[in-house]
């Protein structure tokens, strides 16, 4: 599995990026890997903060396997659909307010 590319959009840039860069630290330490993720600096329009998260495909395959059943209880059709509406709940259980969905860039991968 290759990289995963996701939008990470938010009104509230700081915070959010806090909680979810704290929330995938403590996923990643539990996988037992380092350097498996990234949120680029955002970019500011109209009062929304727009940035890029990157998540490594081996970090993916390993919260998958650790959170299988909550994974495929998640809305979506395709294994990344259903990732992703698990990492957007996670996020929001969090208080974290961004809203993330696949990149553009990954779906022509």
């Amino acid at each position: 599995m290759g990289t995963f590319i996701l939008d990470f959009q938010t009104i509230d840039f700081e915070p959010d990026a806090k909680i979810a860069i704290d929330m995938l630290s403590d996923y990643q330490r539990l996988c037992q890997l380092e350097n498996s993720f990234a949120l680029d600096p955002p970019v500011h329009s109209l009062g929304w903060s727009f940035a890029k998260m990157f998540l490594a495909g081996q970090f993916v395959e390993k919260l998958y396997s650790h959170h299988a059943y909550n994974i495929e209880a998640s809305k979506g059709k395709k294994p990344e659909d259903k990732f992703i509406a698990w990492l957007q709940k996670e996020l929001k259980n969090r208080g974290c307010g961004a809203q993330i969905k696949i990149a553009p860039e990954m779906k022509s991968i």
